[in-house]
């Protein structure tokens, strides 16, 4: 009955295939078993057109997201209101250090082994994890096309047929211990310079 239902849902899945191109040689291809990895850097902009209708360029094919647990928050979230900025900023070359990249599951891919910036195919691919960052660079093109295009981005592809493999990537992946904003101001050198004034003191300070 289970191999019955699957079935079912995966006729009504559309299946995405496309082709992303490497920046460059900057990539790196290992395996183990039933499972396949490529790390690439790739342009902001091949990620958009991944993403993008089809049918109607201004909007997102939700399709590619059917495997991501999380839904876009939209950019009036702060975070993606952050990505937005920093992708059509005139420090976007930073982008790519900044981001903590992509993930993307696909049944299979390939791509001219040796060749500089090859092309990769992507067989019914789903990107599990950068939903966010990945709609934010969608909305910021929108403004700044050109920009968007000197941005690079972290890309790791995961090769398997398995789909209990393809699950666990998308909830590993999508597991981070939440941070609060105030958070980050711990290793502001304001706050450092106070934790050392204390300590002087034989105060400790949080």
């Amino acid at each position: 009955l289970e191999s019955v239902v699957e079935l079912f849902i995966e006729r009504k899945e559309e299946k995405i295939n496309a082709d992303l191109q490497v920046v460059d040689n900057n990539y790196f291809d290992r395996s183990d078993g039933n499972i396949r990895g490529l790390i690439a850097t790739v342009a902001a902009d091949q990620i958009v057109r991944l993403i993008m209708d089809p049918q109607d360029p201004s909007q997102v094919r939700p399709s590619v997201f059917n495997d991501n647990v999380r839904v876009y928050l939209s950019k009036k979230n702060q975070i993606n209101r952050k990505i937005i900025a920093s992708a059509i900023s005139d420090k976007n070359a930073q982008f790519w250090y900044l981001n903590n990249g992509i993930t993307m599951t696909c049944d299979s891919f390939a791509y001219q082994v040796g060749q500089r910036a090859p092309v990769v195919s992507l067989t019914n691919v789903q990107i599990v994890n950068g939903g966010q960052t990945s709609n934010a660079l969608f909305e910021a093109y929108k403004e700044e096309p050109e920009k968007v295009k000197n941005a690079l981005i972290l890309t790791r592809i995961y090769e398997t047929k398995t789909r209990a493999i393809s699950t666990d990537i998308a909830e590993s992946t999508n597991s981070q211990t939440p941070i609060n904003t105030r958070y980050l101001r711990s290793n502001d050198e304001v706050q450092k310079n106070l934790e050392e004034s204390f300590r002087d003191l034989g105060l400790f300070y949080e």
